[in-house]
């Protein structure tokens, strides 16, 4: 794992690429603090820096910028790719030869071997730039989910490119002007999705994609992976039974598992009370290498993991660490969480406390249970969604009629302190994509006019308007859960939860791994999961029976989460966030955020 940045002037300008460059290595230093690169092309034009995180052949035949064998192609990369040894040993059969043991450099060979094609074999998550010295061109990629980030401006023939929308910011003699859509999707997500950021023209590169500049910079855009498609096009499995679809369910998870436990270090599995993380580590005791271990954070006597996540690791026969959180240590924490946020958002936080202590026990490589709810309906959308589409049937679609409704229920809620926005449930039902955007959002539209002038918001809502549009008369998925899974996957997953999660643990120089969010996994379970048989999470604990507690199957779920509401009322400076912690922490995170800019 590691901090990428770069710049590609075609441009007439002249500015000092080292420097700017050597800036942004300072800025990402803790993506890879075990080394630093620059590389710079002999005509100036191209130059790459790298930090580096050394966890794939951590000898120094694995530096980065790589430069490949015949001095032709030079890479900078962020990530792992977890079938490199595989794609290795089918190259070596080609009669291609290597001179380190890392994946960078496969990914180098097999660039040069079979084009840019090549990126349809890597199993991983990445980022990464090529520069081909033979064809004169500049290649930025990015894994099918967008685990690991890529951000881009473009200015006058000029493109700089780097892990850290922050490290972008920081160029001096650049202006930047924030997005009025951007700020609108913050309050109603608690996050900006993707590709967008707060900044007009700067985007972060959409997971999937791959973007080619040529000598004369001229762009073309190639896609690769495309989620909606996937989900449309897979084919559907039939079982016999239930007892041969949890046999299947068995071998691909534990498959996913052990791909991602390939690592020159030492890997920690994330451990809490909750099902996905208590599959991940039941389905790692197959795996061979016995170089990892559990960890699992105890906050109060009010959330305990430990006692279940004990049983499931003396299951696992592996060792375990509870690590006990001190108050006083949350909370200095808490303050740095803003330092380090990369964009504006309301999470994060889990991951960067627990990247911390991972951290402080000497792990370099976490594990985490992330995806398990967007694919096996784990989130209370799946069940509410449904609920609230069959009420809007008994609502008249009248404009009037829902308004009338609205502001009374508004007043009733908003009297007793409740989620006002499900007020909005006789407006926001009659659609899918309306339903979950009430749903997840922090603040309704009605609400978010309140909060940002006039002009911001009128250019704001023109674009919601036609994100609506487009996602409501799709009509291509099969059934509602369908549908519901690709906007958590979409919306969610990766323009929230995986971006925070990645900054977060970088924040700490920790390498966070998700299973359940690969892009192989993914295909080959979509077959499953429009199977003739409906599956869930009970699916998930049946194919591993007697590998994991029994008392995982009557638990409520909870979902990992710090208990930020006890903290933040210790806090001084943290205004009226215990009346709604939601809606405060967003709006206390934009400011701060604005502030550590």
């Amino acid at each position: 794992m590691c901090g990428i940045s770069g710049i590609y002037n075609c441009s007439d300008s002249n500015i000092n690429e080292i420097k700017i460059i050597e800036n942004i290595i300072k800025l990402q230093d803790r993506r890879g603090p075990d080394d630093r690169g620059i590389w710079q092309s002999t005509c100036k034009k191209t130059t790459f820096g790298h930090n580096r995180l050394s966890i794939i052949d951590l000898t120094d035949k694995a530096k980065q910028p790589l430069i490949s064998k015949d001095n032709n192609l030079i890479i900078t990369f962020n990530g792992e790719i977890y079938n490199y040894k595989e794609i290795r040993n089918e190259l070596s059969k080609n009669k291609v030869t290597f001179k380190s043991s890392s994946d960078t450099e496969v990914i180098l060979e097999s660039y040069k071997y079979w084009g840019i094609e090549f990126i349809k074999k890597l199993r991983g998550m990445f980022a990464f730039a090529i520069w081909d010295n033979i064809e004169k061109k500049l290649i930025l990629a990015r894994d099918p989910f967008g685990i690991k980030p890529l951000y881009f401006f473009k200015k006058n023939n000029i493109l700089f490119f780097a892990s850290q929308l922050k490290s972008i910011l920081s160029i001096d003699n650049l202006s930047f002007e924030k997005s009025g859509k951007s700020i609108l999707d913050y309050y109603l997500w608690g996050n900006i999705r993707e590709p967008f950021t707060l900044y007009k023209n700067v985007y972060s590169l959409e997971g999937g994609t791959v973007k080619v500049f040529d000598s004369k910079f001229n762009e073309t855009t190639y896609e690769y992976a495309n989620l909606k498609e996937a989900i449309i096009k897979s084919k559907k499995n039939y079982f016999k039974n239930e007892s041969e679809l949890n046999e299947k369910l068995s071998y691909l998870i534990e498959d996913t598992v052990n791909y991602h436990q390939v690592s020159d270090v030492p890997v920690t599995f994330l451990l809490s009370s909750g099902i996905d993380s208590n599959i991940l580590l039941a389905a790692s005791k197959k795996k061979l290498n016995t170089n990892f271990n559990a960890m699992t954070l105890d906050f109060s006597e009010k959330l305990k993991e430990s006692p279940l996540a004990k049983i499931s690791s003396k299951m696992s026969m592996i060792d375990h660490i509870v690590e006990k959180v001190d108050d006083n240590e949350i909370t200095e924490l808490i303050s740095n969480y803003y330092k380090f946020m990369d964009m504006p958002t309301n999470d994060g936080l889990n991951n960067y406390v627990v990247s911390h202590f991972a951290k402080k026990r000497g792990s370099k490589v976490l594990i985490s249970g992330i995806g398990g709810d967007e694919l096996f309906s784990g989130y209370p959308s799946f069940k509410r969604i449904p609920y609230m589409r069959k009420i809007s049937k008994l609502i008249p679609n009248n404009k009037n009629f829902q308004k009338f409704l609205y502001d009374n229920v508004y007043k009733i809620l908003s009297k007793f302190n409740k989620k006002t926005k499900y007020a909005g449930v006789f407006k926001y039902s009659h659609s899918t994509f309306d339903a979950f955007m009430l749903q997840r959002c922090v603040f309704t539209p009605e609400e978010i006019a309140d909060l940002i002038n006039s002009k911001t918001i009128d250019e704001a809502i023109s674009d919601l308007k036609f994100q609506r549009q487009k996602e409501t008369n799709d009509n291509d998925f099969e059934n509602e859960q369908l549908k519901i899974m690709y906007f958590e996957i979409k919306y969610y997953l990766c323009s929230k939860l995986l971006r925070d999660s990645d900054w977060a643990s970088m924040a700490n120089s920790v390498e966070l791994r998700t299973p359940f969010v690969d892009w192989f996994f993914f295909n080959e379970l979509l077959p499953i999961l429009k199977s003739n048989i409906k599956i869930s999470k009970r699916n998930m604990l049946d194919s591993f029976k007697g590998q994991t507690p029994p008392e995982l199957y009557n638990r409520k779920k909870t979902g990992f989460a710090i208990p930020y509401k006890q903290y933040f009322k210790k806090m001084s400076g943290i205004k009226n966030i215990y009346t709604d912690p939601i809606k405060d922490w967003s709006i206390l995170s934009y400011e701060k955020y604005l502030e550590n800019v």
